[in-house]
């Protein structure tokens, strides 16, 4: 609920709104229940009306019955001339306005129509009512089945007003005739309608005077509620008015308050007075006190003040002999840095040393395979020299064989020159493999040539490899000589390392022993420091406590006691 409202407003709002809804409810509740009764009772009246119009047609039947009663009962199975004489009677009767009978055979064909001649002899059985009836096969079959009653429906005529109707059939089975009446129903529908627009009449008047009753209940509710709300309220606001001068007036705790009631309120107003007494006496007891307080944060403020003084002076000798232990600790760890850096020199000399070491050591290594490798080249060129001067002696028999192919094929020519016509064909062949020899002979001249030029560039080749293997042999000593040279400076390297590691030791214990008397005089200067703000804090707090007992007096003043 909005806490903005009155006490008063909610006291109304609470006693009216429940019953302002509950009259809502019923009203709806009772609309809806006489909506209901009311098409049940539209319902009822249609029933009833439409059973009197189904009595008054069974009714007019048996009046016809009766009349052709006797004709019917006296004729004979399929007696023309009888059938003929009961449907003059039909034909003539009429019952109320406009009342008439018609029939049909069983066939739908229809016999008469009242007085009418209009479409006698027309089959029917396909007639259809506008809403999808077969009305005259169906009353057809409920007077032959004895149901006797159907309802169906019209057009009127020049309109298109949809009329009901409802029609009795009867069956008379000499004469296959099918013989009965009909009523209009739309005089039942606008019965219906009169009596469920006065019934919806009722159902206002009594909504009507059930709003009435409600809001007269309401006014009645609402000055009840008033007088309530105003017997609840006015001894709140006079409490309310006591408080309000209590707090605006001089803080008189002795005012207490008198309603002279019984109920929960005079509970209340005594509670607030037990309230206010125990504010009283704790108030006397504030004063009282704040009284001592005030005596005892003077003398506190004046130790304070005493303690920080001397606080600031041990602070100050402290503050100095933290920087003479501050410059001693910088130059130890200036000397400590120095050795640090010459081992790190020394460090990296020993490491390039060992890399210049590895270095001649793959030199060497790498020398030693080169005289391998110029060894094993000048071998292979000795055995190539070895069979160049092979190929030579094989060139030479090649030269012999050819000179003596060139000698043959001479001898052969001139044999065959000798043989004439018949040594013509022997002097072509001869001819060929002289030119053949000659060309080897050529061939051969020009590979001893170049067989010659190899021998010359392998013999170089041999005597360069010599000499190439005699360098490296030197090499080989030298690059060795460099590896002992660089292993003697390790080792003083090593030396070098050991001393400055040493001197870095030495430095670093004088820097941790400097660092942990630093450690101690920064301590105890933290402590001075701290015991200094304790005690800076100690005074504040003390002229706070004295402002605030101060405060506290002029609040306790306020209140009379």
């Amino acid at each position: 609920m909005n806490t903005a409202l009155r006490l008063r407003a909610k006291v109304l709002l609470l006693a009216i709104v429940p019953i302002l809804l509950l009259t809502l409810l019923l009203c709806a509740i009772s609309t809806v229940a006489l909506k209901q009764l009311a098409t049940q009772q539209e319902a009822q009246i249609r029933e009833n009306l439409t059973q009197d119009r189904e009595a008054q047609l069974k009714n007019f039947v048996d009046v016809a019955l009766a009349a052709v009663g006797p004709v019917y009962q006296a004729a004979a199975q399929g007696d023309a001339a009888a059938r003929e004489q009961g449907i003059a009677i039909l034909k003539r009767l009429e019952y109320g306005k406009g009342g008439y009978f018609w029939g049909y055979d069983t066939r739908s064909i229809r016999v008469f129509q009242g007085t009418s001649d209009e479409r006698l002899g027309e089959d029917f059985s396909g007639y259809r009512d506008p809403n999808g009836v077969y009305a005259i096969r169906e009353l057809v079959a409920a007077g032959q089945s004895g149901q006797h009653y159907v309802r169906y429906s019209f057009t009127l005529p020049g309109g298109n007003a949809i009329v009901p109707k409802i029609g009795y059939a009867h069956y008379l089975p000499k004469w296959n005739l099918v013989f009965g009446t009909s009523l209009n129903l739309d005089d039942v529908e606008r019965e219906v309608k009169e009596a469920g627009a006065a019934f919806d009449a009722k159902i206002d008047n009594l909504l009507l005077l059930m709003g009435g009753g409600a809001l007269a209940l309401l006014v009645v509710i609402g000055l009840l509620a008033g007088l309530f709300s105003r017997a609840i309220v006015q001894p709140i606001v006079q409490v309310r008015d006591n408080l309000d001068d209590m707090a605006a007036g001089d803080g008189n705790l002795t005012h207490r308050l008198n309603l002279g009631r019984h109920d929960e309120l005079g509970e209340l107003a005594g509670s607030f007075n037990r309230f206010v007494e125990k504010i009283h006496v704790l108030v006397q007891q504030v004063a009282g006190t704040t009284n001592q307080l005030s005596g005892l944060v003077g003398d506190v403020a004046q130790q304070a003040q005493r303690s920080e003084r001397a606080m600031d002076g041990q602070r100050h000798e402290t503050d100095q002999v933290a920087t003479a232990i501050n410059e001693m600790t910088a130059a130890a760890q200036e000397v400590a840095r120095s050795a640090q850096q010459a081992a790190d020199a020394a460090q990296q000399t020993d490491r390039e040393g060992q890399a210049a070491k590895r270095e001649v050591d793959l030199c060497v290594s790498q020398i030693n395979d080169l005289v391998g490798e110029v060894r094993s080249s000048s071998d292979s060129l000795d055995t190539l020299r070895q069979d160049v001067q092979g190929i030579v002696g094989v060139l030479e028999v090649i030269r012999s064989i050819a000179e003596q192919t060139n000698l043959l094929a001479l001898n052969a020519a001139i044999e065959a020159a000798r043989a004439g016509e018949a040594g013509r064909g022997f002097a072509v062949v001869a001819d060929e493999v002289r030119a053949l020899a000659s060309r080897t002979q050529q061939s051969t001249g020009e590979i001893q040539q170049m067989i010659d030029r190899l021998r010359g560039t392998t013999e170089g080749s041999v005597s360069a490899m010599q000499r190439a293997s005699d360098m490296a042999e030197r090499t080989r000593g030298q690059a060795n000589q460099a590896g002992q040279s660089l292993d003697a400076i390790a080792q003083l390297i090593g030396t070098i390392n050991s001393m400055n590691a040493q001197i870095a030791s030495a430095a670093e214990e004088q820097t941790a022993v400097a660092e942990e008397i630093n450690r101690s005089v920064h301590q105890i200067a933290g402590g001075v420091e701290s015991v200094a703000d304790d005690a800076a804090k100690g005074a504040r707090t003390a002229t706070e406590l004295n402002g605030l007992g101060e405060r506290l007096r002029q609040l306790v003043g306020q209140f009379r006691i």
